[in-house]
This record gives C-alpha cells, sequence and structure tokens, in this order.
C-alpha cells in the first residue's frame, strides 16, 4: 500500500483550513479544549484516537494538550493518514501531518469536515494510480511482445549463421553474447527502448562484426577518462 504523497498532504491542508484568524486558546484553556476535540473525533465514523508514542517529538508538550488520530483509509491502496491538534507557541490552534506538513485552524468545522476531504482526496489519487498502473501494464505488454520478437529474431539468425550464442536479460537491456572462439566472445547490448529499431538492423550488424574479427580486426567501447586527447579532425 502506499502513503499519500507529501504534495497531496499539503493540498488537502492548504484548501481545508483557510480563513482570517486561527483559533486562539491560552495555556489554562488548553487541556479542556482538547479533550473537547478528543470527545468530538471519538464519535466520528473514520476517526480513530491514537496514544501518543514515548518517543513522540514534542515530548516538552504535555500529552493531554495534543490530539493524536487518524483519518481511516477509503481506498484499498492507501494507507491511513495520521493528524495532531495542538498549539503553537502563538497559542493557535494547529493541525499537523508528519513532519513537514501543518496548517493553522480557522474554524471547528474544519476539523469536523476533514474525513470528507480525505475521502474525496482518496477518490482522486486512486483513480490517478490506477491510470498509470493501467499505462504501465499496457507499456508492459507491449514491451513484452517486442522482447519476445527480438529473441526469436536472435535464433533464427543464430540457425542461418549457426553461431553459439546466449543471452542475458537485465532491467534495461538484453545483452547477445556470440562465440567467437574459446576464449572470445563479442557482446551486442539491445536497450529495451530500441528493441524494435535494433531487431531490424541486428543481422547485418552481427556479419559485419563478425566479418570484422574474421579478417584480424577488433575494437572497443570505452567511456572517456578524466584525461582527454588531443584530436585530429579536419573540417
Amino acid at each position: 500500500m502506499n502513503n499519500l504523497h507529501d504534495s497531496t498532504i499539503e493540498k488537502i491542508l492548504r484548501e481545508q483550513f483557510k480563513g482570517d484568524t486561527p483559533i486562539l486558546e491560552y495555556r489554562q484553556e488548553r487541556k479542556a479544549f482538547i479533550s473537547m476535540l478528543r470527545q468530538k473525533l471519538s464519535t466520528m465514523t473514520d476517526v480513530k484516537l491514537l496514544q501518543l508514542s514515548p518517543s513522540y517529538r514534542y515530548s516538552k508538550t504535555d500529552s493531554e494538550e495534543i490530539c493524536y488520530f487518524k483519518i481511516l483509509s477509503s481506498s484499498k491502496y492507501y494507507r491511513d493518514t495520521k493528524f495532531y491538534l495542538l498549539f503553537n507557541d502563538q497559542n493557535e490552534l494547529i493541525i499537523e501531518a508528519g513532519y513537514r506538513h501543518s496548517s493553522p485552524i480557522y474554524h471547528l468545522e474544519q476539523i469536523y469536515t476533514l474525513t470528507d476531504k480525505m475521502k474525496l482526496e482518496y477518490s482522486r489519487v486512486e483513480k490517478n494510480y490506477l491510470k498509470r498502473e493501467r499505462e504501465g501494464l499496457k507499456k508492459r505488454k507491449i514491451q513484452a511482445l517486442k522482447h519476445k520478437a527480438v529473441i526469436g529474431k536472435i535464433h533464427q539468425i543464430a540457425k542461418e549463421d549457426k553461431f553459439y550464442f546466449h543471452i542475458k536479460e537485465y532491467a534495461t537491456k538484453i545483452t547477445l553474447v556470440i562465440r567467437l572462439a574459446d576464449n572470445k566472445h563479442l557482446d551486442i547490448d539491445i536497450p529495451h527502448n530500441k528493441i524494435q529499431e535494433t531487431a531490424q538492423q541486428l543481422h547485418a550488424t552481427i556479419q559485419t562484426l563478425m566479418a570484422l574479427h574474421d579478417s584480424g580486426i577488433s575494437f572497443k567501447i570505452n567511456r572517456m577518462g578524466y584525461h582527454k586527447p588531443y584530436w585530429i579532425h579536419y573540417d
């Protein structure tokens, strides 16, 4: 399962919590206020109150001045989302999600309707997730067909030209290894995103490279080092 992305959490807080003046409560009133919020949230569906961890980062804050809860996910692809309600140093009531996301709260109704907002967001991100999955599945099927075609092409060429070979498969490429002699082999890398184009030229490429080897010519393709040579060229 997935967590909601940081950008989604930011979007939820930005759109849900708007106003001019945040709710203010001074220290002597905080415990009663948070207790009232806990009581209200405990009666709401799709909300579950949670116990603070002993290692909670607000260890200097009285736990009775913090309401920790989660909103249950309405999607089978995404996890529940956890929130904290507490007061900042300016005595403003704020809501936090994770370590990086927070917002002042301007009206209590914004807390109580947060579950509705979360349902909308879970529905939205689930649709996007399923769309990406469908597109990814389609792409993988097409890639598998191209992969099968190039493997078949390699076997066909090997039968015609009668060479020994084996195939190495990697996440981003296929490597065709052709035996040139008992202690030599030719490696041809075929990137997955170039399979179709490569397959059309593969036979001619193999024949050219093997002909070069048979004539005594060999070559290597290396990455450029830090010390570049003085190149000779003509315009």
